[in-house]
């Protein structure tokens, strides 16, 4: 048997485990910790990007007009008639009867009236034709109670180029431009006395009556 001491046995090792449980604890503690704190922030600056949104637009409630317009009660006491615009007033009513029966009326022609007055009248007639012209006949007629001088328009077309007039009373020819005739009295009729005056017209193409014949400003009778 050996003298020498004995050797120590060694200590078990699961002392040494339970002594290092707590660090382990601590450390899983403060990684749960950092842990929650890294979410928490980064949800934070999630909500921090999101957009901001748009404003809802405004509601506008109806109001009621202060300015709308109102019937206006009936007056009149029993009868009930209404005043305002839906009763025509008597100028209202009146002018369209008036107007209605002067459109009615035929007004009388510038020759009816001359007759009518007794003044100076006129008929173009033509009275033959041919190849380079054509003859008529104009006769006048004065039928106030005095002598009148007497102006005779004729208005042909730009075909009539030259006329010539004779009458047993005198007669006077001028040109007003193209087909524009005016023949005039060389003195006054005299009251309910006629004259005749006989014309030749020059022409190149057709058409022997004018357009327009006036007699001292009224129509005269073209046959």
């Amino acid at each position: 048997m050996s003298g020498g001491p004995a050797e120590p046995a060694e200590a078990p090792a699961a002392p040494r485990m339970l002594a290092s449980v707590p660090w382990i604890v601590v450390l899983l503690g403060v990684g749960l910790i950092v842990s929650l704190l890294v979410i928490a922030l980064l949800s934070l600056r999630g909500q921090e990007h999101q957009p901001v949104p748009a404003p809802a637009p405004p509601m506008y409630l109806p109001t009621l007009g202060m300015d709308a317009p109102t019937s206006a009660p009936p007056t009149g006491g029993a009868t009930g008639t209404p005043t305002g615009s839906a009763t025509p007033s008597p100028s209202t009513t009146a002018s369209p009867s008036a107007g209605a029966s002067r459109s009615a009326t035929p007004r009388p022609s510038a020759s009816t009236r001359a007759v009518a007055q007794g003044a100076v009248t006129a008929r173009y007639e033509a009275t033959a034709s041919d190849r380079n012209g054509f003859e008529a006949q104009l006769t006048v007629v004065n039928g106030s109670g005095g002598g009148q001088g007497w102006e005779v328009e004729l208005l042909f077309t730009g075909n009539v180029k030259t006329i010539e007039a004779s009458s047993t009373s005198g007669v006077s020819v001028s040109t007003e431009g193209s087909g524009v005739f005016v023949l005039r009295g060389t003195g006054p009729l005299p009251a309910g006395q006629t004259a005749t005056v006989r014309l030749r017209f020059g022409r190149t193409g057709a058409g022997d009556q004018p357009g327009q014949c006036t007699v001292n400003g009224a129509d005269c009778v073209i046959a």
